[in-house]
């Protein structure tokens, strides 16, 4: 007698976002060959791995690109260094990000938020952008977008699945020095104790005697 084998679901990342360095995801549990599905909001309390943090980075020069932000003349968007996403693109943060459409039609929105020189947020909801546009006169990045999106499933997906959370440590078991001119390989010596101030004292206590 043959065992039924329960089917192991796909799951599909719709929409993502963070908030306190805690991640709550909208994604879809697929029984392909029982044909039935179930859609699941998860929120989590475990903090973002910074794997994560750095796959939603990716999304900065996208977001200054396609909301004609004045930064993006000054990034490669389709293939931006440390400098781009971590000092021209500094105040800008990914919070989420939410996909949409299927096939040709797919493609995503973008949650971010912008720090102004008011201290003041700006949040922006960057446009549904689709991957590919057949007509030629669509998001000329949409290809290096995909590839990101792609990326940050990969992340939510071993954070849900696998695992993959963060680690925060509050505080230190140790003071560390504000300056300190020793280096890892070296150690330190014990304090050895003053003869000169030893034989000072005998010597007082001679005297009084």
């Amino acid at each position: 007698m043959e065992e039924n084998v329960k089917e192991q679901p796909v799951y599909k990342i719709g929409k993502v976002k963070i908030k306190g360095e805690q991640l709550t995801v909208d994604f879809v549990e697929d029984f392909v060959n029982a044909n039935y599905h179930n859609d699941i909001t998860k929120s989590c309390q475990q903090i973002v791995h910074s794997d994560l943090k750095y796959a939603l980075g990716l999304l900065k020069p996208h977001v200054v690109q396609i909301c004609e932000m004045p930064e993006a003349k000054h990034i490669n968007v389709a293939d931006p260094s440390d400098e781009d996403l971590n000092e021209r693109l500094k105040n800008y943060v990914v919070t989420g990000y939410s996909k949409g459409g299927d096939g040709e039609s797919a493609g995503v929105t973008i949650i971010a938020q912008k720090l102004l020189s008011t201290g003041k947020v700006l949040n922006l909801t960057v446009p549904f952008m689709q991957f590919a546009d057949e007509s030629g006169e669509g998001y000329p990045y949409g290809s290096e977008l995909e590839e990101v999106i792609a990326r940050c499933d990969y992340e939510v997906d071993a954070y849900l699945f696998e695992e993959k959370w963060g680690i925060k440590q509050e505080t230190f078991d140790f003071d560390t020095p504000v300056e300190s001119d020793i280096t890892g390989t070296e150690e330190l010596e014990p304090k050895k104790k003053s003869r000169k101030k030893k034989e000072s004292v005998d010597e007082e206590n001679r005297i009084s005697a």
